[in-house]
């Protein structure tokens, strides 16, 4: 009766040896995989730093209370892979808005987001903004159609201002557009696409830009449009801006439309 004991008893000790084991090893497996990824593994139990946003001067942070920035991610951008890393860094530096927290960026991707009775209706943005108070929109990828919900939240303001000269109150940078041209230059402060140098194989536009850090193009986007406080004034160097967002690693250039050969004023490309 007593080996049998003890043989029962060793059992449950090998077992819960085992499982000591399972555990630990599994704790060093996510440890190795956040520092080989390079990014620190975002838990529900870590607090949202929203870091640059601490940084704001005091003017900034009043002009921003009770504000959203609207930031789209469509095309190219919308993987899960590529959608976790911008809602990590969003996060991590402004703060995401979700149903428990009340962050600055509301993150918005294409379609998940816009499922309409089982449907993806582009036009969705529309409802989702329109009641926000708005201190900017930025689109990665922008899905066609986009402009038009972008040129209905336009008019919706100005028929409130009951002024046809009245211009919307928050910029609007769309990066890397899938639109239609023209929609997203009228109803966009500016537009920059990536243009890869011409190869015998032709290359998809995707995140993966060869040298160059989406992640930082996007923080500096956000950064400078803060600075703003407001809708991007007409007088701005427009390419000198959109220079400064992108920065030194590529040189921004006039698109030139290839059936009239004319260079547009807010369409930007980079190679």
């Amino acid at each position: 009766m007593k080996k049998i004991q003890l043989k029962i008893m060793g059992r449950v000790l090998l077992t819960g040896t085992f499982l000591l084991i399972f555990v630990l090893c599994s704790g060093c497996q996510r440890q190795k995989k956040s520092e080989a990824s390079g990014t620190e593994e975002i838990t529900e139990e870590q607090p949202k730093v929203a870091v640059r946003l601490n940084m704001l001067d005091a003017q900034t942070k009043e002009y921003l209370a009770g504000k959203s920035l609207a930031v789209v991610l469509g095309h190219s951008y919308n993987d899960p892979y590529t959608v976790e890393k911008f809602r990590q860094l969003l996060n991590i530096n402004y703060g995401v808005k979700t149903e428990e927290y009340d962050g600055l960026i509301t993150l918005l991707v294409y379609p998940e987001d816009f499922m309409v009775s089982g449907k993806a209706r582009v036009s969705s943005l529309y409802s989702k903004l329109e009641d926000k108070n708005l201190a900017g929109i930025i689109t990665f990828g922008a899905p066609e159609g986009l402009c038009n919900a972008l040129a209905r939240l336009e008019d919706d303001f100005i028929k409130a201002q009951g002024n046809s000269t009245s211009k919307r109150p928050y910029p609007v940078f769309c990066f890397f557009q899938q639109d239609d041209t023209l929609g997203s230059e009228s109803t966009s402060d500016f537009v920059l696409d990536y243009t890869p140098i011409q190869t015998s194989i032709e290359i998809e536009q995707s995140a993966n830009i060869p040298d160059f850090d989406t992640s930082l193009l996007m923080l500096n986007a956000i950064d400078e449009m803060l600075k703003l406080r407001g809708p991007l004034e007409p007088s701005k160097n427009l390419i000198q801006y959109v220079q400064k967002i992108v920065g030194k690693q590529k040189k921004v250039s006039n698109y030139t439309d290839y059936e009239s050969g004319l260079k547009s004023v807010n369409h930007f490309i980079f190679n």
